[in-house]
């Protein structure tokens, strides 16, 4: 407990101080001007695309569990999905976790196991979001002054010039005395299992679900319709780029990007995403706006808007369209007999 919400505290600093990055020397009276001007029929197919964005990220996640169950339920998937999003807005990565825990239970599979799926997941999205970069980077971002303007100095010089070696050497030393630390613990935990049996159990249910852990890790190597993998990685990228793109139609002053600039817009916004923020707070609206204003030009108040609006249109959906697919799930679980959660 004491873990959760330090971790939430901390996320929600961090996401207070990049809320205080955007916001800053930005008029509120002009955020609010141009949001007034908005034009609202683009959340009807922003809302499908988000929805449309989950159904296939659930899908692509069946591909890496179904070789341990065959008929999985398209709408528990779907759920976990969302449950999973709506969770990340509480805290960094608690989704990550409540997810695999919620298909597991209904559908009768080790956590543990697709835990590792999930970490495997995010690692592909990683590496993806990575080719997305280098894409990005010989369209536009060939400037490191541009790239200081986005990111600002401070991570640039980090980039660019390196760590002092100070640094470097008291990292080492760190990350030397916890791995020290954790090894001691283990043997430790270890050696009191062979004398108290109640330890031993404690040990064999931590080994088990590391093993496990693995497996749902090691899944990739079960996918067996590879091309339908890449296909879903494509086409959520492609979602995830209309979500950028669709939001441009909201007033004049973006309505003139392309898909282009939606994509730069998205893999930008991811990186910012990746900072643990609870659901993207404050790191979402600060790299949206930076991006708009040194890359295309867009006013800091209008890119101010467009960050908040859009955000503001996916945490709403997101919390609207979960609590829906639960009680489809429960629904269509109580009618094939099933035990409610």
């Amino acid at each position: 407990m004491l873990k959760k919400t330090l971790k939430t505290t901390i996320a929600l600093a961090i996401g207070g101080v990049f809320l205080w990055l955007a916001f800053r020397n930005v008029r509120i009276e002009e955020v609010w001007e141009y949001a007034k001007t908005i034009s609202f029929w683009w959340i009807l197919p922003f809302a499908i695309t988000l929805l449309l964005s989950n159904i296939l990220r659930a899908e692509r996640w069946r591909l890496l569990i179904e070789h341990e169950k065959k008929d999985l339920d398209h709408v528990t998937l779907v759920a976990g999905v969302l449950t999973g999003y709506l969770l990340n807005m509480v805290g960094p990565r608690f989704g990550e976790v409540s997810r695999p825990v919620y298909v597991a239970k209904r559908e009768g599979l080790n956590s543990s196991k697709l835990i590792g799926t999930i970490v495997l997941e995010r690692i592909i999205d990683l590496i993806t979001m990575i080719l997305l970069m280098i894409v990005v980077a010989v369209y536009l971002i060939s400037d490191l002054g541009v790239l200081r303007d986005i990111f600002g100095n401070e991570t640039m010089n980090l980039l660019t010039q390196g760590v002092p070696l100070i640094t470097t050497l008291w990292s080492i030393l760190t990350v030397s005395v916890i791995v020290l630390i954790g090894y001691l613990i283990v043997k430790g935990v270890q050696a009191l299992a062979v004398r108290v049996e109640k330890v031993y159990c404690w040990v064999e249910k931590a080994k088990e679900a590391i093993s496990q852990f693995k497996d749902g890790l090691l899944a990739v190597r079960e996918v067996k319709r590879w091309w339908m993998f890449i296909l879903y990685t494509v086409l959520i990228w492609t979602c995830y780029t209309l979500m950028s793109y669709i939001p441009f139609y909201m007033f004049e002053a973006t309505s003139h990007l392309g898909m282009l600039e939606a994509l730069t817009i998205t893999v930008i916004s991811a990186i910012g995403i990746a900072i643990p923020s609870p659901g993207g707070l404050g790191t979402y609206h600060y790299f949206v706006k930076q991006s708009l204003k040194v890359l295309f030009g867009i006013g800091l108040a209008a890119g101010l808007t467009y960050a908040t609006i859009t955000h503001a249109a996916t945490v709403v959906m997101v919390i609207l369209f979960t609590p829906i697919a639960l009680a489809i799930d429960k629904w269509r679980q109580s009618k094939k007999g099933g035990a409610p959660i």
